[in-house]
């Protein structure tokens, strides 16, 4: 069993134990399967819209988004957009839910806790996972809407205004209301997947709970938060560095082995990559800055023309050498995903410690009970009533 202190020290773990295949797999899987349908329904949005799909992929590639591109589209194609972005932020409670309970068992000595295992458990909780900030959204629409129903019934002459003059602090304690359900609402986005991986509890103690959490301790939520952003982004680019440096060694050897083809081979596929991912490297250039070529792109790369290439084989194998390359850079966001998951799991194991003196590593929840094996002392209770008394 894993021992904390209870303290904001126990968040400097998140780094070593998100760095796992397993959870790191975990989060890769459902994350980019979710990634998948974001993407077709995004391009079917402006498909619908009367935008071509090649010229949309040579413009955009995989980060075509509608906040960035600057295209207008009619009104329908929202409804694409909209529910893109919903599966893209379910598969995220989802896999990040897995995340929580696969280090939740292991944290409990669990070691051979399967990702299957936790899979099945969060989509069994994805009700209770997604139903939370739903509810909570829910209940913050329909506040926003009495507070707009109330400003409609102050354009009464006279009625109205002196109405809302006279009741202006039920109003400023309703606005405190409104602001407290929207922080709850925001905390909840991360926060319920640790709250139910580590409770094995339904959507009313999730919902509980944050508000508990936000009420009772917010300035250690929001300290310990920070804290997990920067560690995640921290463990993202040291991650990312090493990677970079790894790859460019095996360039180098396998360019002095295999000779001309290899470097064919490998400037067609970073250039494929990089074209993929055109839209995304300003934006990276612009939050690193002059750091940037240490984890992206250092300078631009151009195919080489087929006319030039040995064989058709080259051009042929660049596309698996770059999807390749895809998948080792969603590996290597996945750990900063993982490690922001991890020390949320962390985080609510330590409030919770804090906040009613319990200590969830200690606690067997309702999958442990149901999967425990019956122990030998039982069985040997179980023969004993079962078999014939000689007793006269």
């Amino acid at each position: 069993m894993l021992t904390l202190n209870f303290t904001f020290r126990d968040l400097f773990r998140a780094p070593r134990l998100a760095l796992s295949l397993q959870r790191m797999w975990i989060q890769l899987v459902g994350l980019g399967i979710g990634f998948v349908i974001y993407l077709v329904l995004m391009y079917a949005g402006y498909a619908v819209s009367g935008y071509s799909l090649a010229n949309l992929w040579q413009q955009f590639g995989f980060g075509i988004c509608i906040f960035s591109t600057g295209l207008s589209v009619n009104w329908y194609s929202w409804t694409f957009f909209i529910l893109g972005h919903l599966v893209l932020l379910i598969a995220f409670l989802i896999s990040s839910t897995a995340v929580a309970r696969a280090v939740y068992m292991s944290a409990k000595g669990n070691h051979f806790y399967s990702w299957r295992e936790a899979y099945n458990f969060a989509f069994h909780k994805a009700g209770s996972v997604i139903f939370t900030p739903v509810s909570l959204a829910i209940l913050l629409g329909l506040m926003l809407l009495g507070g707009l129903l109330l400003g409609f019934l102050g354009r009464i002459p006279y009625v109205g205004e002196f109405g809302i003059a006279l009741t202006i602090v039920f109003w400023f304690v309703g606005a405190l209301l409104v602001l407290f359900f929207a922080l709850a609402l925001f905390v909840s986005f991360f926060l319920v997947p640790a709250i139910v991986a580590t409770t094995d509890e339904d959507a009313f103690e999730a919902i509980f709970q944050t508000f508990s959490l936000v009420w009772s301790q917010p300035w250690r939520l929001l300290i310990f938060s920070v804290v997990n952003c920067i560690l995640a982004l921290f463990s993202l680019l040291v991650f990312a560095a090493i990677a970079k440096k790894a790859l460019v060694w095996m360039n180098g050897l396998f360019a002095f082995s295999m000779g001309k083809d290899y470097v064919h081979l490998a400037n067609n596929a970073q250039a494929l990559l990089q074209n993929w991912l055109l839209s995304v490297q300003p934006l990276v250039e612009r939050l690193l800055g002059n750091l940037h070529p240490w984890f992206f792109f250092a300078r631009p790369h151009h195919a080489v023309a087929a006319a030039e290439l040995s064989g058709s084989s080259v051009a042929f194998s660049s596309y698996f050498f770059a999807f390749g390359l895809l998948f080792i850079l969603a590996w290597i966001l996945s750990y900063g995903l993982v490690t922001f998951t991890v020390g949320q799991t962390l985080t609510y194991l330590v409030m919770r410690k804090h906040k009613d003196g319990e200590n969830l590593l200690e606690r067997k929840d309702r999958e442990e009970e149901t999967e425990e094996p019956e122990s030998d002392e039982d069985k040997a209770g179980e023969t004993s009533e079962k078999a014939p008394s000689n007793e006269v």
